[in-house]
């Protein structure tokens, strides 16, 4: 397991921890509670405490940490509560509706006992599609929508080809659904397999 070593200097064990984890909390430092689940033995003291946590800490829920103590190791499971905003519907939105701004809300609560995935900004969320219905106050997670579509596969497009001194304008056919700014591969009228950029006017821009 690899681990991300960072070291802090404290009072108390679980204070330690707490300025350990705002240092490092990327979403909210002001609402953080720690909660120690290993056992330690009442005669553990460290004034200069060197933690480290796995590369794919999360953030939120149970936590693996390594102590570095004295030259001695401690492992320790420590569950950490936020508080926080994340996105929730504001009224019921349809499978396969663009979702705008009036169609969500923010609510306050513990970010740890949320879905995975949830999301924590609305710019994350509009204009994307949902993929089921989701109900009213219901968090918004990335696995219940996608990008909006600007090309879809088999749709015929405009491809601009940009050589080093001069431009070609034809057209071809989608091989897969693509959103502004995705990478998109499509299928000239000479069978040729190209991939390019989609802008905002659903062009395929190729640079050779």
């Amino acid at each position: 397991m690899v681990f991300l070593s960072f070291k802090v200097n404290a009072i108390s064990l679980t204070d330690q921890l707490i300025h350990f984890f705002k240092k490092e909390y990327p979403i909210k430092k002001d609402h953080i509670h720690v909660i120690i689940r290993t056992q330690l033995k009442k005669n553990i003291y460290c004034k200069k405490p060197f933690f480290s946590v796995p590369s794919n800490f999360r953030y939120l829920g149970l936590v693996d940490v390594l102590l570095t103590c004295n030259q001695r190791h401690y492992y320790l499971q420590v569950e950490l509560q936020t508080k926080g905003e994340y996105i929730v519907a504001k009224r019921k939105i349809l499978r396969g509706t663009k979702i705008q701004i009036s169609d969500l809300k923010m609510l306050i609560g513990r970010l740890d006992t949320l879905p995975k995935n949830t999301y924590f900004k609305k710019e994350d969320v509009i204009d994307k599609v949902s993929l089921r219905d989701i109900f009213p106050l219901q968090p918004i997670t990335s696995f219940m929508i996608r990008p909006f579509w600007l090309v879809k596969v088999n749709q015929k497009v405009i491809i601009i080809i940009h050589e080093e001194n001069f431009t070609i304008s034809s057209t071809a056919i989608s091989l897969n659904n693509g959103a502004e700014n995705d990478k998109i591969r499509v299928k000239t009228k000479n069978g040729q397999i190209l991939t390019g950029i989609i802008n905002k006017n659903k062009e395929v821009i190729v640079s050779a």
